[in-house]
């Protein structure tokens, strides 16, 4: 009789135990099919996200052992490596571009590219007829035209203020090649350093790039400087060659075919005292899910990432060709090492979605592996190191916090943020 009484008492109890664990499930998917995200701010979610960095699992922390099979490959086809023909090199680079894939994963003329781009003659120079920056259209022996994007600002100079503060930074644009190509996205111009001879562009300048141009004697001899045509470009505000008449600046290859300008759903008002709506609606994405092609969202969320790594918060237009994302003038990157302006995270907090792929590569590139890999990779450019330590410890920490993010979202919404 007493074990027929347990048994019964135990009966009972595992019911209570099984409805209770269904109950559970039913409430968890229930949660998983909220559309908002439960943080009330902003700022709350921020303040979380810091929390959440201090207590990230050691996979975050530590190498990732997949790292080592996509390193050797990397530094391989980064490489730069000597050519012949320059022409021959151009015809086959010219071809690369599709969709949103500026050049492909691994191909055996990146390097040749690299080294053409560091050093074909210039024959031709002549004044960007677009922008708000200073640059320079330059056409190369091969009849090739790629883009200079000057020097501003020394390595270890600090831009305050808001995020898209100063002039564009051309190492900037440099690193940003390398940072996406690491991150298998293949959406930015192929950018490397150069040091060119000022005084041999204004011999080969055309008359308006020679009317931009000042040439004044000066104690230690002849010196030239370039003020440029751009929205913001003035005579007082110059960029001047050294004692050698040398200037450094990133070439940045000229991606062929028309491209379309889009503005970005993310846009900044640029007004001081002036937000818009999505810096502080947290359900800002809810309804631009019904606007937007989901692939389109997609890419954007990789851009915010992309772009909260190097700090490029001017992302206020895209340009797309052929349907897919082009990510380019990352100019305004690098200004400080020492501040994280979270928002320009809000396409991936708000949205709360992520390519699968996207979530995998990132993963593959902890424990410092990201910046170590990529200053092997541009060891062998001219204006190596292109970033100083500052920056590099600034990409990694911020690597952690877009860990923090994607953590809270899968737990908050679960797998079904990882898109296929």
């Amino acid at each position: 009789m007493t074990n027929k009484r347990v048994l019964y008492v135990a009966g009972i109890l595992l019911s209570f135990v099984a409805l209770a664990l269904v109950g559970n499930v039913y409430l968890l998917s229930r949660l998983n099919d909220e559309p908002a995200i439960k943080v009330s701010s902003v700022r709350a979610l921020e303040n979380l996200i810091r929390h959440r960095v201090r207590s990230l699992k050691p996979s975050y922390l530590n190498r990732n052992p997949r790292f080592f099979m996509y390193r050797n490959r990397l530094l391989r086809n980064y490489k730069p490596a000597p050519y012949e023909n320059a022409s021959v090199i151009w015809d086959i680079v010219n071809w690369w571009p599709a969709e949103n894939e500026i050049y492909p994963m691994y191909d055996s003329s990146m390097g040749q590219l690299l080294s053409t781009l560091s050093k074909e003659p210039i024959t031709r120079a002549q004044n960007s007829p677009r922008g708000t920056q200073l640059k320079l259209v330059l056409k190369l022996a091969n009849q090739q035209k790629v883009i200079f994007k000057p020097q501003w600002y020394g390595r270890d100079e600090v831009i305050d203020g808001p995020v898209y503060g100063g002039k564009d930074r051309h190492n900037a644009e440099i690193y940003a090649f390398y940072l996406a190509a690491v991150l298998n996205m293949r959406w930015t111009p192929i950018a490397v350093g150069r040091k060119l001879d000022l005084k041999e562009i204004y011999q080969k300048a055309d008359q308006e790039l020679k009317n931009t141009m000042l040439v004044q004697e000066t104690s230690n001899g002849t010196e030239y400087c370039v003020y440029g045509k751009c929205h913001y470009c003035t005579e007082d505000e110059p960029v001047c060659a050294d004692e050698n008449n040398l200037i450094e600046g990133a070439i940045i290859y000229l991606i062929p075919g028309t491209l379309s300008r889009h503005r970005s759903p993310w846009q900044r008002t640029y007004k001081d005292g002036v937000r818009a709506a999505w810096e502080d609606d947290m359900n800002y994405c809810i309804p631009l899910k019904d606007k937007i092609d989901t692939t389109r969202l997609l890419d954007l969320i990789d851009a915010s990432i992309f772009d909260f790594l190097i700090q490029n918060g001017d992302r206020h237009h895209y340009e797309t060709r052929g349907g897919g994302l082009i990510l380019i003038d990352n100019g305004k990157a690098f200004g400080n090492p020492n501040k994280d302006f979270f928002d320009v995270l809000a396409p991936l907090y708000q949205c709360c979605i992520l390519r699968k792929t996207t979530w995998d590569r990132l993963l593959v590139f902890s424990g410092g592996t990201l910046t170590d890999l990529i200053d092997r990779m541009t060891k062998n450019d001219e204006l190596y190191p292109i970033i100083n330590k500052k920056h590099k410890q600034a990409v990694e920490r911020r690597l952690l916090i877009v860990y923090s993010v994607v953590e809270y979202c899968l737990d908050t919404y679960g797998e079904k943020i990882l898109k296929s």
